[in-house]
């Protein structure tokens, strides 16, 4: 249990560098927002459409605290690469949105 916790918090001796990206890991085990909605007052009423709001609170609610943690640093390369390329983090396709696995 102490070497996942100092994994998860990415100290240790580690040589590969792996970190918990937070949002990406919500983007791909949480895509439909559910864990979120479920302990975060704030984005219960949320709807599954607003997937990118429940993600990236801070961009799209003005109201919304500063993380402590730099959002940048939460995002895989694909994930930022993605963010940085469309503005979103999920790719829209047609009439629906899909979410793109790297």
């Amino acid at each position: 249990n102490f070497g996942n916790w100092i994994y998860f918090a990415g100290v240790g001796g580690d040589p590969k560098n792996r970190h918990f990206r937070t949002v990406s890991q919500a983007l791909r085990y949480d895509p439909d927002g559910r864990y979120v909605r479920k302990w975060i007052d704030r984005l219960r009423d949320f709807s599954e459409n607003d997937i990118e709001t429940m993600l990236r609170p801070w961009d799209f609610l003005h109201d919304w605290c500063i993380p402590i943690v730099p959002p940048e640093t939460q995002l895989t390369w694909q994930d930022r690469d993605r963010l940085e390329n469309t503005g979103m983090l999920i790719a829209s396709t047609g009439n629906s949105q899909e979410l793109i696995h790297i």
